[in-house]
């Protein structure tokens, strides 16, 4: 199972705030039956965040490990604009990479494997005008070993 899906997408997220989007997320990553507990996901995350949030040119990409998830998953959606770090200007893209707890580094190889594609201009190009979540999902997937 690829850690991306059209399930885990979402396009037109309503949060405004950093606690209201990574909640936002994680009812989809439970919802879609990858996890099963909110609270936790949200709570590790925020716990996690505090070490700061990988940002790039308005791409957040929240990350931790958490007893929350039973599959790793990252969570995909598009704001208005959110704020994770005030030195930084909103995100519209946030990338929300989780994994059980008793996984070792395998939210570090899906952030960085993330971080390669997003310096590519044409990638960031379609992460902003794709127009659904099955065109976001395939091309996330595409060279996805995971």
């Amino acid at each position: 199972m690829s850690v991306f899906s059209a399930e885990l997408v979402n396009l037109e997220m309503k949060a405004t705030e950093k606690v209201a989007a990574i909640r936002e997320l994680a009812e989809l990553v439970v919802a879609q039956g990858r996890g099963t507990d909110v609270e936790a996901i949200v709570a590790d995350v925020l716990a996690r965040d505090e070490m700061g949030t990988p940002q790039v040119e308005g791409v957040a990409i929240p990350h931790a490990r958490t007893s929350g998830v039973s599959t790793a998953s990252v969570a995909v959606g598009r704001t208005a604009g959110v704020v994770f770090d005030p030195e930084e200007g909103p995100a519209t893209t946030i990338f929300m990479i989780l994994v059980p707890d008793s996984a070792s580094d395998e939210h570090i190889v899906i952030l960085s494997g993330l971080a390669r594609r997003l310096m590519d201009p044409d990638f960031t190009a379609l992460l902003r005008s794709a127009s659904t979540a099955e065109e976001l999902a395939t091309a996330l997937g595409q060279g996805d070993d995971n």
